[in-house]
């Protein structure tokens, strides 16, 4: 067992700074001739509904060559392949969005999205500091200048993630709706039910998978059932636009399938791959919700096990890997820090800056990160298994 040591928290909240600041200053640069992309996807999709052309959406081809003309202005030069491969239902977030001039709404999306994400690692944090320490986190963290620089979701994923667990305690069916409302990312979404079912939340995994189908029977009343036939399609069989997406996005990632993928690993091996991740993402959620642990550390270790079980994962996704890293640096600058535990959490904070390991290679350690940080918070777990902070208990947990 590890003995507790000396940190200086301050030094190390600098030195994330420092970092945060030169991310910034990357991403802002490496985005700036292609600025919003992803939300440019989000707006021509939402457009194409009220413009009544929603058929645009599901032609990859045609639909990016749209968004080359309506932002030509933002950019430099045109787009490569950018499809819709969202459920449908996400439309129905992006379409009050899609009513305003696109910077406009670009910037309010993204604004609405921290302020939550911020409110959400509040309903968590111990304390003014905690909150402060959390926000700073929020704003400076590598995952948050490519979420911004992009125009992506991450905000609101993340707010939906720790939200919902955060409210199960005490409003189960409002945090279960939460969780149902993710569902527009399914991939971050596989271990939700897990969790749950571990500490025996049946209330808030009921509201979590009505509120889903009530998403997805809201989009097809609305949008039609083509637009899911046509997403089932192309995520269950075999197509030439998913073939290309496969190279110029999945493979871009840092799952544990794309880097396996990179390192020469056939299809099969690659999903093999995916698959043990996944396993042992799910063994370690289990195992730290079956106990009477701290919510913050399960948290932790909810939030990097998406990381590790998602089969697409992509920079701006690390947001959730972030908060976990704040979560367990906030617990560890009140309590003492463990060995390895200020090193670890640094660099999964900072993670975004080595991928995707397509472009750089360090990347390529991304997972191995990744389960050292759950085997950390695990470790504290099995260390402090008594504590004052909020707990979920399998044993007290209201059916």
């Amino acid at each position: 067992m590890s003995t507790p040591v000396r940190q200086d928290p301050w030094a190390i909240c600098v030195l994330c700074g420092v970092f945060g600041l030169l991310g910034w200053a990357f991403y802002l640069t490496a985005f700036c001739r292609e600025p919003s992309q992803d939300w440019m996807v989000f707006y021509t999709a939402a457009r194409s509904y009220w413009e009544h052309n929603l058929p645009l959406i599901v032609d990859g081809d045609r639909f990016t060559a749209v968004i080359n003309d309506r932002f030509s202005t933002w950019l430099s030069w045109p787009l490569p392949l950018h499809p819709w491969l969202y459920p449908p239902h996400f439309l129905l977030y992006l379409l009050p969005f899609a009513l305003i001039q696109p910077a406009l709404s670009c910037a309010l999306f993204l604004l609405v999205g921290l302020t939550l994400a911020v409110a959400a690692t509040w309903t968590v944090a111990e304390g003014a500091r905690e909150k402060w320490i959390h926000a700073g986190s929020l704003v400076f963290c590598p995952a948050a200048a490519i979420t911004i620089c992009l125009g992506q979701n991450s905000f609101f994923t993340s707010a939906l993630l720790v939200g919902g667990v955060a409210l199960i305690r005490h409003r189960p069916l409002l945090g279960g709706t939460l969780l149902g409302i993710l569902s527009f990312k399914p991939q971050l979404c596989l271990l939700v039910p897990v969790a749950l079912i571990a500490v025996g939340r049946w209330q808030a995994l009921t509201s979590a998978v009505l509120s889903a189908l009530l998403l997805v029977l809201t989009s097809l009343l609305l949008f039609g059932a083509e637009i899911w036939h046509a997403w089932f399609d192309l995520m269950t069989g075999p197509s030439t636009l998913y073939e290309n997406w496969l190279v110029i996005g999945r493979l871009n990632g840092q799952s544990v399938y794309a880097i396996a993928a990179l390192l020469g690993a056939s299809k099969t091996v690659a999903n093999l791959a995916q698959s043990l991740a996944t396993l042992l993402a799910v063994g370690s959620v289990y195992w730290i919700f079956r106990r009477p642990t701290a919510l913050d550390l399960q948290l932790s270790v909810l939030l990097a096990a998406t990381m590790l079980a998602a089969p697409h994962i992509i920079g701006y996704d690390a947001v959730m890997l972030a908060i976990a890293a704040a979560l367990l640096f906030c617990r560890a600058s009140r309590e003492r820090f463990r060995f390895g535990e200020a090193i670890i959490a640094v660099v999964a904070w900072l993670s975004p800056l080595a991928n995707p390991p397509s472009v750089f290679w360090l990347g390529l350690l991304t997972p191995i990160v990744i389960a050292l940080f759950i085997g950390n918070v695990m470790l504290r777990a099995i260390a402090e298994p008594s504590t004052k902070r909020p707990t979920f208990s399998p044993a007290t947990s209201p059916g």
